[in-house]
């Protein structure tokens, strides 16, 4: 009688063991995808601020438009070329692919581009906002995951709070 209630008991807490093992590799997994996330959505974060900072606005020439493959996602998009002259007077030919989605341009457009960095242009309006979103929303995630931990670690060095008496 005494050893089935033994084997009984050390199958539980092998069971017990295999659950907490899957239980954080599936806190593992969700940590490293909000890590790629913070990370990529930080690049592109960055980028958009590059260009509120130390963009230029410009008018650009449209030399061609034309629909392309999205080697990345397999859509088309809508790839076109323009040139521009900067504030230097350099005159440069570059080329930005929009959705498909975005409206034909006519003629000119208005662009932006950093000054002094090569291939930097973009059409006027085609940003990533989105990524910005996705990383303040990680860094607000990350600030209350920071406080949780800190009260954590308070309790486990001074106690439970205490509360005052009214």
């Amino acid at each position: 009688m005494q050893s089935g209630f033994t084997i009984s008991r050390e199958s539980q807490q092998k069971n017990d063991i295999k659950m907490d093992e899957e239980e954080e590799l599936s806190k593992l997994k969700w940590i490293l995808i909000a890590g790629i996330a913070f990370l990529v959505s930080g690049y592109l974060s960055f980028q958009e601020l590059k260009f509120a900072v130390w963009g230029t606005t410009a008018e650009a020439e449209v030399a061609r438009t034309f629909e392309t493959r999205n080697s990345r996602k397999g859509g088309s998009l809508l790839a076109v070329e323009y040139t521009f002259t900067d504030k230097e007077g350099k005159h440069h030919s570059e080329r930005d692919d929009v959705p498909s989605s975005w409206p034909t341009p006519g003629p000119k457009v208005n662009i932006q581009y950093l000054p002094g960095v090569e291939d930097s242009s973009r059409l006027e309006g085609h940003s990533s906002k989105v990524a910005v979103w996705i990383f303040l929303g990680c860094c607000a995630w990350l600030c209350y995951a920071g406080f949780q931990l800190y009260q954590l670690a308070s309790e486990a060095v001074d106690g439970p709070p205490r509360r005052r008496k009214r």
